[in-house]
């Protein structure tokens, strides 16, 4: 009863379609078929092969906080722990737990603090908000009717914005000092959810719903549109440069939209799960689920042949938090942007094996199996060019 109160309450908010962290080929190939399986091996084995470093299982939601260490909710049934990882030591510390079902979370820059959003155990679930000092090990619980994301950090952390009925509201992360910052009246356009994106000296307003989120900027005393998105937790900004995710399912895109000029660049086309994120000058993104890296301040986009179902490259640059499976792995960032033999061995291994399920229609399980076996052969194909 309770998951069908929950799927009910996610229409009735109209909740993007756009997932992140799912493995795709469970939802368009069959979990129980022989095929979906050995899929599931040749990654783990391939990960294994690249020096992956196993963390934890279960996972809802994964954060660098530094170099060394990681911040991730693990997932028992309703019951969540938010472990901190040390990738050197490998020591693990549970810093706080809860019941609930998992919608969302951020993590400040700072690696101080982190707000997370689930529907609470209620017999039909509420969205609870809370915003929790991962040092200090205090939580506050915030008044939020949305289970969208209508909540940000500030660049350096320090400041936690979130929506509350009809103004933003700005809190000091060490204090919980609250003010309002922007109210609807005020405000460019007020949909379902909106939320305030602070980049040090730039700070953009987004208002939208269900994958569609337009996003302004306040310049000389006006509001200026300047592209749309499809969530408020793929857009960064690196200098003058704003990074974000656009398009519609299967056609997913990564573009660049100059603050300076106005001018967009498009870096990455017809995707079905971009997974968009950034550290510096860095972006890190998938291209149907093939890791992808771009070098912002040297227009450098660099391909791999590593899968993930979502992706963050370490403060340091040196790893990557990969989440494959509902599993986390620490991956070596010298391992994953070389292409190596063993990389061209795999993905003709990957794309035997998607040849036969594209001609086996009996496990495909969606209208859109096809197009999306399709389109993963043509990424496959597309990076066997470059060796």
């Amino acid at each position: 009863m309770r998951c069908v109160c929950i799927i009910l309450l996610c229409f009735a908010l109209r909740l993007p379609l756009y997932a992140r962290g799912i493995p795709l080929d469970s939802v368009y190939i069959n979990t129980s078929s022989a095929e979906y399986h050995t899929l599931f091996f040749t990654r783990l084995d391939y990960y294994q092969s690249i020096g992956a470093q196993f963390i934890d299982s279960g996972i809802a939601y994964a954060a660098w906080l530094n170099g060394k260490e990681v911040i991730y909710i693990k997932e028992t049934g309703t019951n969540n722990s938010v472990i901190v990882a040390n990738i050197t030591t490998r020591k693990k510390i549970t810093v706080y737990q809860f019941k609930g079902t998992v919608i969302s979370a951020r993590t400040a820059g700072n690696g101080l603090y982190i707000a997370i959003k689930y529907f609470s155990t209620d017999t039909i679930p509420q969205p609870v908000l809370m915003l929790y000092d991962i040092k200090k090990k205090k939580s506050k619980i915030l008044n939020t009717a949305s289970a969208g994301i209508d909540y940000s950090f500030s660049h350096d952390g320090n400041l936690f914005y979130y929506r509350n009925n009809n103004c933003i509201i700005e809190i000091m992360c060490d204090s919980y000092r609250e003010k309002e910052i922007l109210c609807k009246e005020k405000a460019p356009q007020w949909d379902e959810n909106t939320v305030i994106c602070d980049y040090s000296i730039h700070r953009l307003f987004l208002s939208g719903t269900s994958g569609n989120y337009d996003v302004y900027m306040h310049i000389n005393q006006s509001w200026k549109k300047l592209f749309t998105a499809i969530t408020p937790a793929e857009i960064f900004v690196a200098d003058t440069t704003a990074f974000y995710t656009g398009g519609f399912p299967g056609g997913y895109t990564v573009s660049l939209y100059s603050l300076h000029t106005g001018k967009t660049q498009k870096i990455l086309s017809g995707s079905f799960n971009p997974s968009l994120h950034m550290t510096a000058h860095t972006a890190i993104f998938l291209n149907n689920a093939f890791i992808t890296l771009f070098d912002n301040s040297k227009n450098k986009l660099t391909p791999t042949t590593v899968e993930s179902d979502e992706a963050l490259i370490s403060p340091d640059l040196f790893s990557i938090a990969s989440t494959l499976y509902s599993r986390l792995f620490i991956l070596p960032i010298t391992k994953v942007s070389v292409l190596e033999p063993q990389g061209k061995r795999y993905l003709a291994t990957l794309n035997s094996q998607y040849t036969a399920i594209a001609q086996k229609r009996s496990i495909h399980s969606s209208p859109y199996s096809a197009t999306y076996i399709q389109q993963k052969k043509a990424t496959i194909a597309s990076l066997l060019k470059l060796f």
